[in-house]
């Protein structure tokens, strides 16, 4: 297992948990067997021609682009349990850190791991809760003839979703409060921000009381959209293209929503206030 800290603005940072490969012979969970499952179905509805299954993933796909790339990051954590806590406490397991050495301070690539740990675990445990009270009112809709029950898929899902990313931000706090990480700033990582931002200033940890107060530094892009595919080339993580697109897809989207509202001239709003609640406003359920 290998993380990976890529800022990607000079106050927001991307966080992914490369997993170790499963072995194939290893058993297959309920869990990880019901999502390939959805995963195939997924895969075969997006193949069809036209029809609502093509809607469906039309949406769909609209919608999980909007889910929070912080959840995300925490789901690619992979669940814990106390068994495997004690072997890799007794082992003392490190687990490899990855980051810029040249944009991001040395010190502040635990605290960024930290506040995603542990800021988002209350808000996850509060959706998580709502989707599951939510499921059963929507097995109704599968009255309704030819189309499934969607209503009862979504909400299942993020139910899951929501429970994976607490699962996540578990694991992760357990490997900080141990101390079981390696921090390893690389050559190709250093040249890759080099080449894509080398004008740009450096990543600032920013707490929630200077944006609030306004004593904050502005933030400013450092990897630009379209830069998802050389990252995932550098590092050789295929998966962190996704990762990393979505990211700053929502980050631009933002960005544009706080100047509308800059431009309309709202009284009262706090300087960085906006992109702190822009964030709790646009977080699915």
């Amino acid at each position: 297992m290998r993380i990976f800290v890529l800022p990607l603005t000079t106050r927001q940072a991307l966080i992914y948990c490369q997993r170790a490969e499963q072995k194939t012979t290893a058993k297959a969970g309920i869990a990880d067997r019901v999502t390939r499952k959805a995963a195939q179905l997924w895969a075969d509805w997006e193949a069809a021609d036209k029809g609502w299954k093509k809607q469906i993933v039309k949406y769909g796909n609209q919608g999980l682009q909007r889910i929070p790339y912080q959840e995300w990051a925490l789901k690619s954590f992979p669940p814990s349990n106390p068994k495997l806590q004690a072997e890799e406490i007794a082992a003392n397991k490190k687990y490899d850190v990855t980051y810029p050495g040249n944009v991001i301070r040395k010190d502040d690539v635990p605290k960024v791991m930290a506040r995603l740990a542990r800021e988002r675990k209350q808000l996850h445990w509060n959706r998580f809760v709502a989707s599951l009270v939510a499921m059963p009112f929507t097995i109704p809709f599968a009255l309704v003839p030819i189309i499934p029950n969607i209503p009862f898929f979504y909400a299942a899902y993020r139910c899951w979703s929501h429970w994976r990313a607490l699962k996540g931000s578990d694991h992760l706090d357990f490997i900080l409060d141990h101390r079981l990480y390696r921090l390893l700033s690389t050559p190709e990582i250093e040249d890759l921000y080099e080449q894509i931002a080398p004008d740009a200033p450096d990543f600032t940890f920013v707490t929630r009381i200077q944006v609030l107060d306004g004593s904050a530094p502005p933030e400013q892009i450092l990897l630009p959209l379209g830069s998802h595919s050389l990252v995932a080339k550098v590092t050789g993580v295929p998966e962190l293209s996704n990762e990393v697109e979505r990211a700053l897809w929502q980050i631009g989207r933002q960005s544009e929503q706080e100047k509308a509202q800059e431009a309309q001239g709202q009284p009262g709003e706090q300087p960085g206030k906006g992109a702190e609640e822009s964030d709790k406003g646009s977080t699915p359920r």
